[in-house]
């Protein structure tokens, strides 16, 4: 059963991004195009960062040495479609061609615990109706773990980091804590709440969008009238995280289900569920 669920989780990952149709990709000379194109894209960029950050996963355990978990998820985040620096954003409007109110996403994950409470983390997300993926890695120190009237603890910090996205970059620096507690149900049930904090340092930034590009044929490609180079300079943004969860395994399965709410990301909500295989 291990090994299925090995070769389900790489063959759905490596599966899914035959089906892009990019209307979900950036367009972002039509962005710039806007007299408000720079406001517009700060605001763009630090509602996508919020799509972009990575899920949690659970509990605040290590499991020690024996730990090793390999995921699949979902994620779903809510964006503010509608508006401006979305519809002239996007590579197809959202008026005109029925763009989803919100990014999909299929991820893939794993952790490794060791026996002095560290637990190294990495994970790997394609964004669907797009050619773009996100990953990163990162590590957790648990400050407390397994004892019987206290909750875990744990802390963290890591990189994450958006691939394949011609017209923007984005980067992640992240910092964590969260805290969780089980509870065992009959069966072997375990029920797992945990609160979680998270601070993205997000950097982003375009590459370039507008100005002109000789081609073979002697003619030129201009990006606006005079031909002038056009990009969006980098920008720098802090967006607090705060994340709820539930976490149910039995044996060596297990299911989660979390609400990620950004406080300063322009009203955006994300939603993540995956189910986990413990080896």
């Amino acid at each position: 059963m291990k090994r299925f669920a090995l070769v389900l989780l790489i063959v759905v990952t490596a599966y899914m991004p035959l089906h892009a149709r990019q209307k979900m990709d950036f367009m972002l000379f039509n962005l710039g195009s806007s007299a408000e194109g720079i406001a517009d894209f700060e605001m763009m960029a630090t509602q996508f960062a919020a799509v972009i950050a990575p899920m949690f996963h659970g509990e605040a355990e290590s499991r020690g040495a024996e730990g090793f978990e390999l995921g699949f998820g979902y994620s779903f985040t809510k964006i503010n479609y509608t508006a401006r620096y979305w519809t002239n954003a996007l590579n197809d409007k959202p008026t005109d061609m029925q763009v989803p109110t919100f990014y999909n996403g299929v991820d893939i994950h794993a952790k490794k615990g060791f026996s002095f409470g560290l637990v190294v983390y990495g994970n790997l997300r394609y964004y669907i109706l797009t050619e773009m993926i996100s990953g990163g890695v990162g590590m957790e120190y648990v400050v407390n773990e397994g004892l019987k009237n206290w909750p875990d603890i744990s802390l963290g910090a890591g990189y994450n980091g958006l691939f394949g996205a011609y017209d923007l970059n984005m980067h992640e620096i992240e910092l964590r804590a969260k805290i969780s507690k089980t509870f065992v149900a009959k069966k072997e049930v375990k029920l797992i709440p945990f609160l979680a904090y998270s601070h993205l340092f997000t950097f982003a930034w375009s590459n370039r969008l507008g100005g002109y590009w000789p081609i073979t044929d002697g003619t030129s490609y201009y990006g606006d009238p005079q031909g002038a180079p056009f990009y969006f300079d980098e920008t720098f943004l802090n967006i607090d995280r705060v994340i709820l969860g539930f976490k149910f395994s039995r044996a060596n399965f297990g299911f989660t289900i979390e609400g990620a709410l950004p406080f300063n990301a322009y009203k955006a909500f994300s939603l993540n569920t995956g189910f986990a295989v413990v080896f």
